[in-house]
Parts: C-alpha cells; structure tokens; sequence
C-alpha cells in the first residue's frame, strides 16, 4: 500500500511540473514586446476618384501597436461601415489571413462612429450605417513572436455611388527587430 501510494504522489508531482512549465512557456509567447523605436513609420497611400486612403502602423504609449487606416472621402462617395448590424458584400473589412506571427487584438475602432440610418434603396431597403464623412480606423495588433516574419492583408469595402468593390492589399514585415509596413508588389 506504501509503494503504491508514493508512486502516485510521484506521478502527480510530475503532472503538476509539466502543466506548470508549458504554462510558462504560454506566457512568454504572449508577452511579445518591441521598443517604439523599431518600427519603420511607413505609410501607404491610395488616391481614387472618390476617396483618398492612408495606411500605416501606430506605436501606442503602452508600446502596443494599431494598424490605422484614414479616409478621406470625396465627389459624394461613401460606404457601409464596419459596424453596420446587416450583413453588406461591400462593408468595410480589414482582412489579414490566418498567421502564427501576428493577429488582430479585439475589434475594430471607427472614429466618428457611423450612424445608423433607413434607406429605401432596393438593394438596402432598411437599416444601415453609412460612413459618408472622413473616418479613421484603429485595428490592433496583437505580435507572437519574435522572430522574422511577413503576413499580407487586404482592405476591403464598396465605394458609392459607383459600386463598385475596392481591395487594397497591404503586407508587414518584421524583419532583425524592425516592424515594417509596405505595399506588396503583386
């Protein structure tokens, strides 16, 4: 009875010290952290007939990072924001794929917060929230890892009144400790 007793309590003791070093590894995966100054202050720039955009990342002062996007709307254009409660083709997305390296980190950020409003156009016919004023978006961003890495993401939203789908693709890299946004060449 002794020797089966002691060799249960090596056995729990062995568990107990596994779970407690891949916990640890978890934590350090998690609290992946680059100084403010090693980040390329890159931005993209898209000029169209009814919108001008701007991409780039954001240092926070707790050095966390936002991808922001700001647009600059012109001729009358406009289009469904993010936060529309419907479900439109064209609503405003940021889109990075699926990556090991680097996620998004909760939920998008509009400013000015779009209003929700009836149209009666066929295609609508309801409640929608149209972003017809010049908006910036914050998108954080959560890294998980230290090493190099290269992730590619799109833009994707349909600009009114000539409908039609815009996908604006965008790529950051991390490279020898430097965050790095850029426009991939497709």
């Amino acid at each position: 009875m002794n020797k089966l007793t002691i060799i249960l309590l090596a056995l729990l003791s062995v568990s107990c010290t596994t779970d407690k070093q891949q916990s640890n590894m978890t934590n350090e995966i998690a609290k992946v952290e680059i100084p403010k100054s090693n980040i390329s202050n890159e931005v993209i720039n898209i000029t169209d007939e009814f919108y001008n955009l701007q991409i780039e990342i954001e240092t926070t002062e707790y050095n966390k990072f936002n991808l922001m996007v700001s647009i600059e709307l012109k001729n009358g254009g406009y289009y469904v924001s993010p936060n529309a409660k419907r479900d439109f083709t064209g609503k405003f997305n940021i889109d990075l794929g699926s990556y090991d390296n680097l996620d998004f980190d909760g939920n998008i950020i509009e400013t000015p917060l779009s209003i929700e409003e009836y149209d009666q156009h066929p295609f609508v016919n309801g409640l929608v929230n149209w972003v017809r004023e010049n908006t910036t978006y914050k998108q954080p961003l959560q890294i998980k890892s230290v090493r190099d890495f290269e992730v590619f993401g799109r833009i994707r939203f349909t600009i009114e009144p000539r409908c039609s789908l815009e996908e604006i693709p965008f790529a950051i890299s991390y490279q020898n400790g430097i965050m790095k946004l850029f426009s991939p060449k497709c």
